[in-house]
């Protein structure tokens, strides 16, 4: 297997992390009490960190303050989308289909990535791709 790691960037400069390994333990806590002390949620009020990502998959923990929502990417070939909640209230809706996810909720997106998610107020959740 091939490790992929994500390199230092302006806004994590801490350096290199992995992004993909044999075994790779990942700190939800850690990665949540990061972004939310990160600029980008301070001033736009939402912030991501990409903490897994291979060829087939994709994990995604999100930070929203009330009101803000999240927005389909354009990740091709997309088979099945994954959202957990992990804290907070978010309304999903998908082809005309709502659903109230609060925490330990979790919503399967099947065949299309056509969605609105609205936090209701500050929420946490993990977003799961497979390709």
């Amino acid at each position: 297997m091939e490790e992929k790691h994500n390199n230092a960037t302006p806004q994590r400069p801490e350096g290199a992390r992995a992004l993909n390994a044999s075994v790779l333990p990942i700190d939800m806590l850690k990665y949540i009490e990061q972004i939310k002390n990160e600029e980008a949620y301070l001033k736009n009020e939402k912030n991501a960190i990409t903490v897994l990502k291979t060829k087939q998959v994709t994990v995604t923990i999100v930070a929203l303050k009330a009101g803000e929502m999240v927005h389909p990417g354009n990740e091709e070939g997309v088979g099945m989308l994954i959202l957990q909640v992990i804290d907070g209230y978010i309304s999903f809706e998908s082809r005309g289909e709502r659903a109230e996810l609060r925490k330990g909720y979790l919503l399967s997106l099947n065949d299309h990535l056509s969605f609105t998610a609205r936090a209701n107020e500050e929420s946490t959740c993990l977003i799961t791709l497979f390709k």
